[in-house]
């Protein structure tokens, strides 16, 4: 059983409020794949820390604007190759020292209504000379509507080398206004690098 370090901060813009640590818990323990989830109805942001597969990390996360009274869902993730075959895969060598590539942004569905949900889906490798070796990654999503940000979410966690996968949900309140919208994402870790991928998607009248 995953144990988990739970700590809320709520943030109270516009009267919002973040759903307790005992709630954020017992979604853990019906499914040990969520890592971390933020209330619904953020207007300004909230914080929820944790320890994500004994690596300690922190989702920031908040809507804005247009997007104002939806929801950011759950955080999870998984480590979809091991490190030797994903160094092999990318021909890395050990000279290049540590590196981060993002492999695929992924937004589904890629059009959608208001009030429905869709999944920001991140894969990027992180390649490092030794087996031991840990880095601290900053995960960053924003969304964009006519260049503004509307909403974004970040979380700071360790990783070891390997391909690892992530997914944040967002589900968009029902006033959402129609038309395309920008998702751009980000990984990159102090004294490494960066990278960033970004992609569309529509919202229907």
């Amino acid at each position: 059983m995953r144990k988990i370090l739970c700590l809320a901060l709520a943030l109270s813009l516009a009267g919002a409020t973040l759903s307790g640590c005992a709630q954020t818990g017992e979604t853990v323990r019906r499914n040990p794949n969520t890592a971390i989830g933020a209330g619904a109805g953020v207007v300004g942001g909230a914080v929820i820390g944790g320890l994500l597969g004994g690596k300690r990390g922190a989702v920031i996360g908040g809507l804005l604007g247009g997007l104002a009274g939806g929801a950011i869902g759950h955080y999870m993730d998984e480590q979809a190759k091991d490190r030797d075959r994903t160094n092999q895969e990318y021909g890395y060598s050990a000279r290049e020292g540590i590196r981060l590539q993002i492999e695929t942004l992924r937004v589904n569905p890629a059009a959608l209504a208001p009030g429905e949900t869709i999944d920001i889906n991140l894969t990027y490798a992180v390649l490092t000379p030794t087996p031991d070796a840990q880095i601290l990654v900053t995960e960053t999503r924003k969304i964009l509507r006519n260049d503004t940000l509307v909403g974004e979410t970040s979380i700071d966690i360790s990783r070891e080398g390997g391909t690892w996968r992530s997914t944040v949900p967002v589900t968009l309140p029902p006033n959402a206004a129609a038309g395309n919208y920008r998702v751009v994402a980000m990984v990159e870790s102090r004294g490494v690098g960066k990278d960033v991928q970004e992609m569309f998607f529509h919202v229907r009248p």
